[in-house]
């Protein structure tokens, strides 16, 4: 009897609950200008950051007798590390390299020519 009153009861719950089906369309929300615009202040905001925090390193760097120097390239919005020799001011090493610069920027404006904008 048992079971016999576990399985009708399950029957009556199935057969009496209702299906509820979710037929509306759902659609993608759309970028539009203004977070474009969002994005490209956060990036000069994040530049100007970066060129004092370059100001402020090559300060330290000058208290500290180094032969290093600090830059920033804004077309890659990077910055990079120049190894100096004191006694002439040649530069011997620099990090990220002349060429991998030119090519992130490269990269950059090729991104910028498919996708219809700056990278």
């Amino acid at each position: 009897m048992d079971i016999f009153s576990a399985t009708s009861k399950q029957q009556v719950e199935a057969t009496s609950a209702p299906k509820v089906t979710n037929s509306v369309p759902v659609r993608q929300v759309e970028q539009t200008a203004d977070t474009s615009k969002v994005n490209q202040q956060s990036q000069d905001e994040d530049s100007k950051g970066l060129s004092e925090t370059v100001k402020e390193l090559n300060k330290q760097m000058d208290l500290l007798n180094t032969n290093i120097t600090f830059g920033y390239n804004d077309k890659i919005n990077q910055m990079f590390i120049n190894v100096i020799e004191k006694s002439t001011g040649k530069v011997i090493r620099k990090f990220p390299t002349e060429e991998a610069m030119s090519l992130s920027a490269k990269m950059k404006e090729i991104v910028g020519i498919i996708f219809d904008k700056k990278g």
